[in-house]
């Protein structure tokens, strides 16, 4: 009895040791394998920063345009600097795509545009052009739409195949490609512009100038120097009875060229002077 107490007390006195020495050797195992975790932690996180901001899988390899003309896109491209992909990286992921459709939007020529990512490597752009309806003449030729937008600058060489007529004396001075046109009158001019072209082809395609005086006062100018005088107040609505003038007065014997003005300024009547 003697002999196993005294093993059972050397036992307990060794026992300490030994469990210092595996709790040690634990600690130092975790400490290692805590270690191996962070380099990893650090290497794969490097790794998959390379992968998805800098390899080559999301480069934007193309860029495509719908919507608008081939010379258009290529304006698109330049303005959003995405035509030279071969010698800049961009990375699709860290694409901003709103600020590249705020930047959109400043284009004159643009109406409207929805961008989208097509991973891994393709930006598309749908846009949607303004479509030029009216030639404006203030220091200088532009090209502007139905809201009144100035598209664009232009030359005379440009002008070959336009139609529509040249607008004069609009009030505003500060045209210039993006800004919009806030004067009634022209809006009104637009008006009877569209009504020639849906109900009198004859009369459109003579067309040749849409005058806007300080008051306000809108006159058509056509080819050979005839004028229709329309005033400021409500133009379309005495179209009815200029039809009904053109009908009874214009003939083989007698056309457009032969009036020096047809007037609809006064109220129930028109007033008109031959050559």
């Amino acid at each position: 009895m003697k002999k196993e107490k005294k093993n059972s007390e050397s036992n307990r006195n060794r026992d300490p040791f030994g469990i210092r020495v595996k709790w040690f050797f634990f600690r130092i195992f975790k400490v290692v394998l805590f270690g191996l975790c962070v380099v990893f932690s650090i290497w794969f996180g490097y790794r998959l920063h390379y992968f998805l901001f800098e390899s080559p899988f999301f480069r934007i390899k193309k860029v495509e345009v719908a919507g608008v003309s081939e010379e258009l896109q290529e304006e698109i491209l330049h303005f959003i600097h995405l035509d030279d992909l071969e010698n800049n990286y961009y990375n699709l992921l860290k694409y901003n795509v709103n600020a590249l459709n705020r930047h959109l939007q400043t284009m004159p020529k643009l109406r409207s545009v929805r961008i989208i990512k097509d991973y891994p490597s393709t930006l598309r752009i749908l846009a949607q052009p303004r479509k030029a309806i009216s030639l404006i003449s203030a220091n200088g030729l532009f090209f502007a739409d139905s809201e009144g937008v100035i598209m664009q600058k232009v030359q005379p060489c440009q002008l070959k195949g336009v139609v529509f007529p040249v607008i004069t004396g609009l009030q505003e001075t500060n045209i210039e490609p993006g800004t919009k046109i806030g004067e009634e009158a022209f809006f009104k001019a637009l008006d009877i512009q569209g009504a020639f072209l849906k109900h009198n082809e004859i009369l459109y395609d003579k067309l040749s100038e849409m005058n806007l005086n300080p008051q306000g006062d809108i006159t058509a100018v056509f080819i050979g120097g005839a004028e229709i005088r329309f005033g400021r107040k409500d133009p379309l609505k005495r179209l009815p009875e200029l039809d009904a003038f053109m009908k009874k007065f214009i003939s083989p014997n007698m056309t457009l060229e032969g009036f020096r003005y047809v007037d609809l300024r006064f109220n129930k009547q028109i007033v008109y002077a031959l050559r």
